[in-house]
């Protein structure tokens, strides 16, 4: 399952007349699908600077998208995602248990910076660090994630399952709130200078608890 979408498009494109897109990663291909989605139509310039690739590779992108009927391309609108966009996008997501993807803003756990939260169900198993996760994040210019998990009703930091109540009472009420989390569910909150790197930063968690 893991990346396996998203691997065969990148894959398929790699074997096809246009030749393989450079530099782009399931993590960048998910991050523009999730952008065009939430910001669409969106400019191919303001693409390319939220996805931190250059223009060349985002017209190439785009145009690989268009061709597999993803994504719609307006005349000076920008570009958003098809129906059969938004069908691929939701199985994908739904296939790697991600329930919602809301931005934070601001949160009193990080304060200070931009967070975006990824909740995704029943993915919670014992001995769960978030540090590859953090890891992961960084490495695509976010400045890090939280990890938070749902354990007999609790909202618990690993790995020493610190609770969101006692660090702070309305963050706990926000992200229920906002995610309706149940037992052994995730909520990931990348967080980073601005919401691009946030989001760059929470789906690359994600996709890094598919390897682990």
């Amino acid at each position: 399952m893991s990346d396996s979408m998203l691997e065969e498009m990148l894959d398929r494109w790699r074997r096809g007349a246009r030749g393989p897109l450079p530099q782009l990663t399931p993590v960048q291909l998910l991050n523009a699908l999730v952008l065009i989605d939430q910001e669409g139509p969106v400019g191919r310039r303001a693409l390319a600077q939220a996805l931190q690739i250059n223009d060349g590779v985002t017209r190439g992108l785009l145009e690989r998208l268009a061709e597999q009927g993803l994504v719609e391309v307006g005349e000076g609108t920008g570009v958003k995602l098809s129906r059969q966009g938004r069908e691929t996008l939701q199985k994908y997501l739904k296939q790697i248990a991600v329930r919602r993807i809301k931005s934070l803003d601001e949160t009193e756990l990080v304060p200070g910076k931009v967070s975006v939260g990824v909740h995704l169900a029943k993915r919670y198993k014992p001995g769960i660090t978030g540090l590859p996760q953090r890891d992961e994040a960084i490495k695509v210019g976010a400045e890090g994630t939280l990890t938070i998990a749902v354990v007999n009703g609790k909202l618990s930091i690993p790995p020493d399952n610190k609770k969101v109540a006692e660090l702070s009472p309305r963050e706990d009420g926000r992200i229920r709130e906002l995610f309706h989390p149940a037992e052994n569910d995730l909520v990931i909150i990348g967080f980073g200078k601005n919401a691009n790197r946030a989001l760059s930063g929470a789906l690359a968690a994600v996709l890094s608890l598919e390897k682990h």
